[in-house]
């Protein structure tokens, strides 16, 4: 690529050296894709996805759907995080499948919209439960809650500064005590006899009109938006042990675990609550709880959001950091954000970068479903266009190694880039304003990078 830096410069993206310490095992690497799928999202989204689709039977199949649609696009993954195992995801994929222009639009949205986002969307979603406690004592006004999103975004920013392993544990551990308390969640939601079968209707509309898809479009960003995640792997694969056969293994194991959790936790929401009161809930586990244990349940449920919000601002930001240093790495950034720290051997200035901008995002946006939604469009022009790179890479690169090669290709390839394709545009055109915000932003990316980074690399 004449826009490339030359050959004898470029890291073997087909090759595992690396600079990084090598500390995640199998466990550490799942937890990673569970940890970060599994965070605000499913104590946020079901309120958003039930208001829009009205009716039980179809807030389970939007976030049925879902699931599947992301499923489809994890096997894609896995085959191209085992051929390229390389810090930044998606940013490598799309530089070997098409160009540099490509691979840097998609860090430069990253840094200033998808994951900077991620992280300060999940920030405040745990601001927002965390009070369930303050106002019990003293009223939450909105710059309070900003503070304390600030707070554990700079304090796990410091964590993983500190060196992998100590964001590794925190990761494992959080992600244990989250599926414990979701699991209890769905057990004791399931078997109270506060709820019944009769909450979950009705099921179906009584007849299906046109303007379902724009309403079941909406839900789906809402759902999709809590299933963003499954790819996180792909980001520390230069610190995951044996990445060739983890990193497929975990993407496909985390997606499956959060699928299955995801299903039951809504089911049991719907059973306790119904799909009008969980539409008008604003702490809808919290209150899912309370209508089964009393106070009890509503403070023992809060306290599980908190430590799963926590747990995937932590998993961000083992994952996302990596994006900006593979950036800097390729030239397409400010070098300095390269650094690796010689003692904790982190990138260290790219911790510090990401926070910063996630930091801005809590303070000018403020909203989980502002920062969630002005991100999914532009989100989803990257996600399906690393998928179609596979089909690309079949033809332009089929001596490469591929440890693991996609389940049902090319049908689960068709499947996501069709109805990813009609999720796009059905997003773009109900939700023009917060759709276009990001792809605006993302088109800025193309001046810049041939007034700025194409002379760097040159």
């Amino acid at each position: 690529m004449a826009d490339s830096q030359p050959a004898a410069s470029q890291p073997d993206v087909f090759g595992t050296e690396t600079e990084l310490k090598r500390a995640l095992g199998p466990v550490t690497a799942t937890t990673v894709i569970i940890g970060t799928i599994i965070g605000s999202g499913i104590f946020v989204g079901p309120s958003i996805v039930a208001r829009y689709t009205e009716f039980s039977g179809l807030t389970l199949l939007v976030w049925t759907v879902c699931g599947l649609l992301c499923f489809c696009g994890a096997v894609c993954y896995a085959e191209l995080g085992g051929m390229m195992p390389r810090s930044g995801g998606q940013l490598i994929f799309l530089r070997e499948a098409y160009s540099p222009l490509w691979s840097f639009l998609f860090g430069w949205t990253s840094l200033v919209v998808i994951r900077s986002g991620s992280l300060a969307a999940i920030s405040v979603a745990f601001a927002t439960y965390f009070g369930y406690f303050v106002n019990q004592v003293a009223p939450y006004p909105e710059w309070a809650q900003q503070g304390v999103a600030l707070v554990v975004l700079v304090s796990l920013a410091y964590v993983n500064y500190r060196g992998i392993r100590q964001g590794g544990f925190v990761q494992d551990l959080c992600t244990f005590l989250k599926v414990a308390g979701l699991c209890a969640l769905i057990a004791l939601g399931l078997s109270t006899t506060q709820g019944g079968i009769d909450r979950l209707h009705p099921l179906w509309p009584p007849s299906v009109e046109l303007s379902l898809i724009g309403t079941f479009s909406l839900g789906m960003i809402a759902a999709l938006g809590a299933y963003d995640g499954w790819d996180a792997s792909t980001y520390v694969a230069e610190e995951i042990k044996n990445p060739r056969k983890l990193v497929p293994l975990s993407i496909l194991l985390g997606l499956g675990i959060s699928t299955v959790i995801y299903l039951l936790v809504n089911l049991a929401y719907l059973y306790v609550l119904s799909n009008t009161e969980v539409a008008h809930s604003e702490r809808v586990a919290a209150d899912t709880m309370e209508r089964v244990l009393g106070p009890a349940g509503g403070a023992f449920i809060s306290i599980a959001v908190l430590i799963s919000t926590f747990g995937t601002i932590n998993a961000n930001l083992l994952s996302s950091p990596r994006l900006c240093y593979a950036m800097a790495k390729q030239r397409m950034f400010f070098q300095w954000v390269a650094r690796v720290h010689p003692t904790y051997r982190t990138p260290d200035a790219a911790i510090l970068v990401l926070t910063a901008v996630a930091a801005l995002q809590i303070i000018f946006l403020g909203s989980w479903e502002t920062i969630v939604a002005s991100r999914t469009a532009t989100q989803w022009v990257f996600y399906l266009m690393s998928a179609f790179g596979l089909f690309l890479l079949r033809r332009t690169r089929p001596d490469v190694l591929r440890p693991y090669r996609t389940w049902g290709y090319p049908f689960t390839l068709a499947v996501f880039l069709l109805v990813g394709l009609v999720f796009f545009f059905a997003i773009v055109i109900t939700d023009p304003t917060d759709s276009f915000r990001g792809l605006a932003i993302t088109a800025l990316g193309i001046p810049v990078y041939w007034l700025w980074v194409r002379k760097r690399q040159s």
